[in-house]
């Protein structure tokens, strides 16, 4: 171990983490999950609906209803909207930049990096805190939801302080009913923060982790730790006020949707077509938490060889029951299971530190070879992503792309030299490494697929016409939401190519069709004669529906918009 690496596991003065340690952590964290937070356009579909929600808050100054458009969106509670509301503000509120809609997953991804180190360090020394941390910095898993304007990073922040504080009240609070003002509040506002944001999901995780935690000390005393009624009461002025009145303002419509639909829905029948067999999470990991992946091996042997101690009891109960749960519901995404990411973090965290000891035969040898191959294999194509995409889009190779496949070589080799001797100086050069990646892959070269992002270099065309200072746009053959957010909430997503011909019909002036070659046909048989003029027509990608677009741009010959002159 290196001079700077042991600098970096001593203990601070309080006993935890050293500034040192904490600055490297968080440039980490911020390099790791800044990069494309305003570079990448609206995503489909789920992020481009929640930031539209928001937007419309604005628009409308209702903050208490939730739309999409006319529509009612009654799948989650208003707190992931009113943080983006907060956000927005300093980039112009209602106009803001999709960025700024993603800052509250920003800065939950670094608040749910730093309790884990933390709570990593508290439970067990600096070095396990540091690696946690660095864990959750890089898991790939995490650089999704950090750069995308929905519920899941927001959510983990918030339910991390509850589990830090269940986990500090199991473990080290000695007191067999401490005073509420403590670790038993942060505990109860965590959890109403998180009911706020998304329901009752993390509430869940933490209900499950002290069950099976009381369950296997066999100590139901221990329940009184947590002061559970004026904790309630303080969970339920969070979320309670705005839950009854939006269900005033729906008629109970809200409660129907968001529980019947939203949740309930989830679990016995796969939505929207997410679905996956058991074992599905599971299968993912090599995935979800690469690069950090080619250290599971010594996670589950750091488990399975202190599994006598409480600490690491903690940690699996946090884990286990909630992971059963999530792989037994219907409905499955990778993110599902984030909530469960910091406990095997730190439990990579006490593998990685006592490798040595752990790795004293040939099977655990295999069990951590195995693992660290498929981590070696995911990392080997993470770097070929943007490549890739490009190739089959038909697009040529940018030079961000290359970048990004050499530093991609490099996180490979990183991860072979760890495989073959795994401590914390070589982790750090994975971390490093895949650092790299992240930065120009989701800063520049992802950015730069054309085709990916077809509803907002839609808007940048239609931004070119001239002779009208509003359009009247509607879309044929391609709905989906981030063309409300990358134009405007008026938008008209045709239902068909002849309901945008009616719409363009009766917005002779200034109205502007964007047809899919799908529905070319329909839409000018229901012209009725009317002679319309192409502007621009555009290539693109509708990666939901996985498939290729042309989209082409209408206007009627009598109306003011004009192409500009080439």
């Amino acid at each position: 171990m290196t001079g700077f690496t042991q600098s970096l596991t001593q203990p601070g003065e309080t006993g935890g983490l050293s500034v040192r340690a904490w600055i490297m952590l968080m440039i980490v964290a911020v390099l790791a999950h800044f990069p494309g937070l305003f570079s990448i356009p609206a995503m489909d579909r789920d992020e481009a609906r929640y930031a539209q929600a928001s937007r419309q808050m604005m628009e409308t100054g209702d903050y208490v209803d939730i739309r999409f458009q006319g529509d009612p969106r009654h799948v989650k509670p208003s707190g992931i909207y009113w943080l983006q509301v907060i956000t927005t503000q300093p980039f112009g509120g209602d106009d803001a930049p999709i960025g700024a809609h993603r800052l509250p997953s920003f800065f939950g991804s670094i608040i749910a990096v730093a309790l884990t180190a933390w709570l990593g360090a508290r439970l067990f020394s600096p070095g396990v805190g540091l690696i946690a941390g660095l864990v959750m910095a890089l898991s790939l898993a995490m650089q999704i939801e950090a750069r995308t304007a929905k519920t899941d990073a927001a959510l983990l922040a918030a339910g991390m302080f509850a589990q830090v504080a269940l986990a500090m009240l199991m473990l080290k609070v000695e007191e067999a009913k401490p005073k509420f003002w403590g670790w038993p509040a942060v505990l109860w506002a965590g959890t109403g923060a998180a009911i706020a944001i998304k329901g009752p999901i993390f509430f869940m995780v933490t209900a499950l982790t002290l069950i099976g935690y009381v369950a296997l000390k066999r100590d139901p005393k221990l329940l009184l730790k947590i002061r559970p009624l004026p904790g309630l009461a303080l969970a339920l002025a969070i979320f309670l006020p705005w839950l009854i009145a939006i269900n005033i303002q729906t008629d109970w419509g809200f409660f129907q949707e968001s529980v019947g639909h939203a949740l309930f829905g989830k679990v016995g029948v796969a939505d929207d077509s997410h679905g996956g067999p058991f074992g599905y999470h599971t299968l993912l990991m090599p995935v979800t938490l690469w690069p950090a992946s080619a250290l599971l091996g010594l996670a589950a042997l750091a488990a399975w060889a202190r599994k006598g101690e409480a600490v690491v009891q903690f940690l699996l109960v946090w884990i286990l029951p909630s992971w059963l749960v999530f792989e037994l519901i219907q409905t499955k995404l990778p993110h599902y299971v984030s909530p469960m990411f910091p406990a095997i973090a730190i439990l990579i965290g006490i593998g990685l530190v006592n490798a040595r000891a752990l790795l004293s035969g040939w099977k655990q040898w295999t069990l951590f070879g195995v693992l660290a191959v498929l981590a070696i294999i995911v990392g080997g194509a993470v770097g070929l992503v943007p490549w890739l995409g490009q190739i089959e889009f038909g697009e040529s190779v940018s030079l961000a792309s290359q970048i990004t496949a050499a530093l991609g070589v490099l996180a490979v080799i990183s991860l072979i030299i760890l495989a073959l001797k795994p401590d914390l100086t070589r982790f750090l050069a994975v971390t490093a490494a895949t650092c790299a990646v992240y930065v120009v892959a989701f800063g520049v070269a992802i950015p730069g697929v054309h085709k990916l992002w077809p509803s907002y270099n839609a808007a940048r065309i239609a931004d070119s016409f001239t002779g009208c200072e509003v359009l009247d746009v509607a879309t044929a053959g391609y709905r989906e939401p981030s063309n409300v957010f990358n134009f405007s909430t008026d938008i008209h997503l045709g239902t068909d190519g002849a309901d945008t011909a009616a719409y363009l019909l009766n917005h002779p002036e200034c109205g502007l069709a964007i047809v899919d070659q799908s529905e070319d046909e329909g839409f000018r048989a229901a012209l009725n004669g009317a002679n319309v003029r192409q502007l621009a027509e555009l290539e693109g990608y509708n990666a939901v529906k996985g498939r290729d677009l042309t989209l082409r741009f209408y206007t009627l010959q009598t109306s003011q918009v004009q192409a500009p002159v080439q």
